[in-house]
């Protein structure tokens, strides 16, 4: 009699397909591409109110602000290295400079608090009023953003699809300011803003055939956080509770 003996290592069709689904296709270029148009956009949206000033010397904020922009600056030269070695398969590096850029966050997000802080109160009483103040909340709510993100991915370093994602959108929370400085581009923010965070929910696609967790969180993060930022930073409840902290 014929016995009906399953080869262990034979999966159902369902099974294989299934497996495909979870396998992710390698498309690292997508990283790189997303840092180098977030490096692109900081450097043009800096380059007449920081990058020129400071080469001609005639850049006069305090220390604080130029510390401040070093260490904003710095983010973004990283993002783009660690891209390129990450695509490149250069790990060890990868991880060595990843512990720089671990150490970069909390002084991003006390130093960009201290200048959000000097510049609310400098422009309210150079006569901008409340409208000083609203713009003050849509500072703290992007620095949230990149500290949430940022920060989770810096403790998640042993989880790369966690990690990577975080990563990059964390950084969206940065490139606001750039692009308000950017004549042309200024109109389209909410467009780009938007646009970043759907990019990564197509390369997720095209590469797993699924939205990742971390996409959809990271997404969940800056939406939540980027979208109410006019609705918040007009209330009278923000605006009564700003003056009271800044004293003003």
């Amino acid at each position: 009699m014929q016995q009906n003996v399953r080869d262990p290592l034979a999966q159902p069709a369902s099974g294989r397909r299934n497996l495909a689904r979870r396998t992710p296709a390698k498309l690292h270029g997508y990283f790189i591409l997303f840092s180098l148009i977030f490096a692109a956009i900081v450097l043009t949206g800096f380059s007449r109110t920081f990058f020129i000033p400071v080469i001609r010397g005639t850049f006069s904020r305090p220390p604080v602000v130029h510390i401040h922009g070093a260490l904003f600056f710095a983010w973004t030269a990283l993002l783009v290295s660690q891209s390129v070695l990450a695509a490149t398969k250069r790990l060890k590096a990868h991880r060595k400079i990843g512990q720089i850029a671990g150490w970069l966050v909390l002084p991003m997000l006390v130093l960009g608090t201290i200048v959000a802080v000097r510049d609310t109160i400098h422009d309210f009483r150079a006569g901008d009023g409340d409208a000083a103040i609203s713009f003050f909340y849509g500072e703290l709510a992007d620095l949230a953003m990149f500290g949430i993100l940022a920060g989770a991915a810096m403790l998640l370093r042993n989880k790369p699809d966690f990690h990577k994602r975080w990563v990059l959108l964390g950084s969206l929370g940065l490139i606001g300011a750039a692009i308000g400085r950017i004549p042309v581009l200024s109109g389209f923010s909410l467009h780009i803003f938007l646009g970043l965070i759907a990019s990564m929910a197509v390369y997720d696609l095209f590469s797993r055939r699924s939205i990742h967790m971390a996409t959809a969180t990271g997404a969940a993060v800056l939406l939540i956080l980027g979208l109410s930022e006019e609705f918040i930073g007009n209330s009278q409840a923000w605006l009564r509770a700003a003056h009271y902290m800044l004293g003003l």
